[in-house]
């Protein structure tokens, strides 16, 4: 192999579906994106070949952004107060309220993401079928909401730094984010039957990466 060694699996594999140029490259020493692209399509794993095209098309999609806290608040202004609050409490109620509504906009643009990724009716179908045979309840809400978690785990609070930010900067406090509690992740849905899911999908991404690095050194 040459410099492709410090490719990772998934990185040649997002890189490959991406490719406009699929031509098989006559150089065995030479890894070409249509080799790439063979040795998915070899994997023991469907559902982990599945779970790779995926994400590929996920990273690659364009993705919603979140309102920032000035445009929720700016937002919270045009709420029509409730008659009869405090000012105080009215001006927490219309910022509480504006970021409920920002918070389903945003759920709202995600599910169209979703809805345009071509791999995730067959990924949530296969991982529904599992579900239901280990006798979750709901197996289809089950199995979406944990691939929307595995797709896209990072916390919103704090987008992953795990820590609060000082108000009005962007520099990183020591206070824990309290949406993650220092985790830097949103927490897995379903408790255990998403653990057992999520376990799942680890296993199958697993079996796929070792069927695609066996077939790069034959």
């Amino acid at each position: 192999m040459t410099n492709d060694d410090a490719i990772t699996v998934d990185e040649a594999y997002t890189s490959a579906t991406h490719a406009s140029n699929l031509r098989v490259e006559m150089d065995a020493d030479r890894r070409s994106n249509a080799d790439v692209l063979m040795a998915a399509a070899w994997s023991s794993s469907r559902l982990g070949g599945a779970l790779l095209r995926l994400h590929s098309e996920f990273d690659g999609a364009q993705h919603p952004r979140r309102m920032t806290p000035a445009a929720i608040s700016a937002y919270a202004q045009t709420i029509a107060p409730v008659p009869g609050l405090s000012e105080k409490e009215a001006a927490l109620d219309q910022i509480t309220r504006a970021r409920v509504s920002a918070e389903e906009w945003h759920r709202h643009e995600v599910m169209l993401l979703l809805g345009r990724l071509k791999t995730l009716p067959e990924v949530r179908n296969q991982l529904t079928m599992k579900a239901d045979l280990w006798g979750i309840f709901q197996p289809e809400d089950v199995a979406l909401a944990v691939l929307i978690w595995w797709l896209d785990p990072i916390c919103k609070g704090c987008n992953g730094i795990k820590f609060e930010l000082i108000k009005d900067t962007p520099v990183k406090s020591t206070k824990m984010c309290r949406c993650c509690m220092g985790s830097g992740e949103v927490h897995l849905p379903y408790k255990d039957e998403g653990r057992r899911l999520a376990n799942h999908i680890d296993m199958c991404i697993g079996a796929a990466r070792q069927s695609i690095k066996k077939r790069f050194r034959r």
